[in-house]
């Protein structure tokens, strides 16, 4: 038996390891670029469902600011790659397009129904392999193309009607906190606009195909409300006037109270003729609008005088959101003081402050926002609030306005800062949500 040398048992296995090495270099080849594949498509996967919620978040139509964001998300999770903006399409969908007229109903897709815009993102990408196949080796093809897809949706938080009920009264022009109270107040309104104009310029909602936007309206009060060219009133009265004299000491006592409480957002409004020589008063009601330059620069025009009847404002500030297009209605009103009365004889009936009363314990308020509620928009049931903030007096000592809005309903402001963030907690309580999806379709 011929027995091998041990010289000859290593050159046989330097031969075999010559012959399995590019085997065996093509198994570790393998290993090494398909765990880094597989790393870098999950990597993608993440980076693209980041991007497809910033993108949402974003809220812009310029594709090429969408596309630079999502670019650079996805280059911090595979910076390994060499990816270009053409390498990302950005889909984006509005729930109309999505749902048709099943947008916005509440069940469809959602508990609330609440309207979106859905972006879809996805990536397309050349990777350059690290140990690319060969004559003599295996491995992957030089370059490989690994993709991702997400997609995003943007929830709209119901936009709002908003009516600033302003007191236009003479004590308006008197000062408190450093500023003459009717130019604080005014510079409130236009504050709470500029943030309403941003929220509506950066926002894509639709429904129905037209924009969600928020609007305001402004209705200010002395003893009556003005439209422009005269006085009007409000509220019923028992001679059915098609007109009156602006008297209104001789008006209120033939105020029917009963039938202004039953239906307020549908009384009849009654011109009122003439005006008292003592009323210097420039202002006038503007309608629910989304141009805000236009109504900031009408409302910085406008000056206070005269007396005060609250609720003249607030009926006509019911029948202005009762006409707008979104689901939430909020009537804010903003006053110095309570409404005129005789001090001397505070239940004489000629005076607005006894009608408030009537009025307000009868239901004035709760009724107004009963019929708002009563409607629906969309398929969906109308919200509706009043809400009062009294400043420069103690407004314990105005129950008119306190049994109208509600305990819950009513704040003693401070500041006109203490206003603002109060007005502005009232209108933004949910401008939207995220949502994520795998694209699956």
């Amino acid at each position: 038996m011929q027995v091998s040398l041990p010289s000859q048992q290593r050159g046989i296995a330097a031969i075999i390891f010559v012959l399995i090495y590019p085997l065996l270099f093509g198994v570790f080849v393998l290993a090494v670029e398909s765990t880094r594949y597989l790393q870098t498509h999950a990597r993608i996967g993440d980076g693209v469902e980041v991007a497809s919620l910033a993108v949402a978040a974003n809220a812009t139509f310029n594709t090429t600011t969408n596309q630079t964001l999502a670019k650079g998300i996805v280059d911090t999770y595979a910076p390994d790659g060499e990816i270009t903006l053409s390498d990302i399409n950005i889909v984006r969908k509005s729930c109309d397009e999505i749902y048709g007229n099943n947008c916005g109903k509440p069940g469809v897709y959602d508990k609330e129904g609440l309207v979106f815009t859905e972006y879809k993102v996805t990536l397309n990408s050349e990777f350059e392999s690290w140990y690319p196949e060969d004559d003599y080796a295996l491995g992957y093809e030089e370059t490989l193309i690994l993709d991702g897809s997400a997609v995003a949706r943007k929830y709209q938080g119901f936009t709002i009607d908003v009516a600033f009920v302003a007191d236009f009264s003479g004590s308006m022009l008197n000062s408190w906190n450093n500023d003459i109270k009717y130019l604080g107040v005014i510079q409130v309104i236009s504050d709470i606009t500029k943030k309403l104009e941003a929220f509506n310029e950066s926002t894509e909602l639709e429904l129905n195909g037209q924009r969600i936007l928020n609007r305001v309206s402004f209705i200010g009060y002395n003893v009556y409300p003005h439209d422009g060219s005269r006085y009007y009133s409000n509220v019923d009265y028992y001679g059915n006037y098609s007109s009156l004299s602006w008297e209104w000491w001789k008006n209120i006592p033939n105020i029917n109270f009963n039938a202004t409480v039953s239906d307020p957002l549908n009384n009849n409004r009654t011109s009122i003729t003439g005006r008292d020589a003592r009323d210097y008063s420039e202002f006038r009601t503007l309608d629910l609008t989304e141009d805000f330059p236009s109504f900031r620069s009408t409302i910085s025009r406008f000056y206070p005088s005269h007396g005060t009847a609250s609720y003249e404002g607030i009926i006509e500030a019911g029948k202005i959101v009762t006409r707008g297009k979104n689901v939430r209605k909020l009537i804010i009103v903003l006053s110095d003081g309570e409404d005129s009365i005789d001090e001397n004889n505070p239940a004489d009936n000629r005076y607005p402050g006894y009608a408030a009363l009537q009025l307000y314990n009868r239901g004035l308020c709760d009724n107004i926002i009963s019929s708002l509620e009563s409607k629906s928009i969309g398929g969906r049931q109308v919200e509706a609030k009043i809400f009062v903030i009294g400043f420069g007096y103690d407004i314990d000592k105005n129950p008119g306005l306190k049994i109208c809005a509600g305990e819950e309903n009513i704040q003693s402001a401070s500041s006109y800062q203490d206003i603002y963030d109060t007005v502005l907690e009232l209108i933004s309580e949910e401008v939207g949500h995220l949502y994520f999806r795998h694209y699956d379709q």
